[in-house]
């Protein structure tokens, strides 16, 4: 960015906004309205007590966030408020103040102060809880075919809401023993260079991600270049060639779990995955061959799901004799 800054003059109005735009990019939607929120705050604190948001001092940055950390504000936060302070100081070609070993000794005594372990959001559903919300689905009709391949593929795939709303026909290659996904776009690959799921057929038919698969192509007529997963008309006859939104999922697999009497458990669209990730290594799937499947590149976020299992199987309090 600073040889940027030092060119602009010989640059035109139409060649920096294509430049900024590229810069945009290079962070997805979701974080840049994370950092967004977290700069008005910051910058509102600022303009508050009289500091400047941008340059800051690193003394500002480490005041903020312990007061913040007052407040109550989780680990996670205070993490988000740091990236968009340092973006902002970065992308405007200033010295970053959260590199500072005081804002860092600070933040780190902070985590200390509250706890950093990360709290299980949504419960991870289990092969047999998944069954059971099948079970409930009336699959005759056009939209519990759809219901019934979406969670069933979310959670085979060990797929994110939005990489099911995302999906396309031709998204899916079919083999004689599985279907292969492509996702164009995920969480984990920010670049768009795209990446591929394998899933195999199933052993039992009602819960056989293929056969719910190619159930709700056939009977909903969609095309290659169709969403796969589509709004259905209230007649509940045809599909209106609307994609699905990420929300949508999420408001799907909670209203068919409320359907199957799980009202009690925190099921959210991440249970498809959660569940996908804490079942395999309950099964003793080894973390290397789970984490090709679950498209983790921090094994860190992975062991959220495998250490339990783990130490479970390890545990030496079943030769106890209780």
């Amino acid at each position: 960015m600073t040889e940027l800054r030092a060119v602009q003059g010989s640059l035109t109005a139409v060649q920096i906004e294509d430049i900024s735009k590229a810069v945009r990019a290079a962070r997805s939607k979701n974080t840049q309205r994370a950092y967004a929120s977290a700069w008005r705050h910051w910058a509102s604190w600022c303009e508050h007590y009289g500091f400047p948001a941008l340059p800051a001092a690193a003394g500002t940055v480490a005041a903020y966030l312990t007061e913040r950390a007052k407040e109550g504000r989780s680990v996670s936060t205070l993490d988000t408020a740091r990236a968009a302070i340092r973006a902002a100081h970065r992308d405007s070609a200033h010295l970053d103040p959260t590199t500072n070993p005081g804002v860092e000794l600070v933040l780190k005594g902070l985590k200390r102060q509250q706890g950093s372990a990360p709290r299980m959001q949504a419960h991870p559903l289990s092969t047999d809880e998944l069954r059971r919300i099948i079970d409930c689905i009336d699959r005759e009709s056009l939209r519990g075919k759809r219901d019934t391949a979406l969670i069933l593929l979310g959670f085979a795939g060990a797929l994110r809401r939005s990489e099911l709303a995302n999906l396309s026909v031709r998204d899916l290659a079919f083999r004689t023993d599985g279907v292969v996904l492509t996702l164009s776009r995920s969480k984990g690959d920010q670049e768009g260079k795209g990446v591929v799921v394998g899933i195999l057929r199933g052993k039992v038919k009602l819960s056989d991600p293929l056969f719910a698969l190619r159930d709700w192509i056939t009977a909903s007529g969609i095309q290659d270049e169709d969403p796969l997963f589509q709004r259905i008309a209230w007649s509940d006859r045809r599909v209106t060639r609307q994609m699905l939104t990420g929300e949508s999922v999420n408001q799907i697999l909670k209203e068919r779990s409320s359907a199957a009497g799980f009202d009690d458990l925190r099921i959210s669209g991440h249970s498809l995955r959660a569940g996908h990730a804490t079942t395999a290594a309950e099964k003793g799937v080894p973390s290397d061959r789970l984490a090709r499947t679950t498209r983790h590149k921090n094994l860190a976020t992975l062991a959220r799901y495998v250490r339990p299992a783990e130490v479970l199987r390890d545990s030496s309090s079943g030769s106890l004799g209780l």
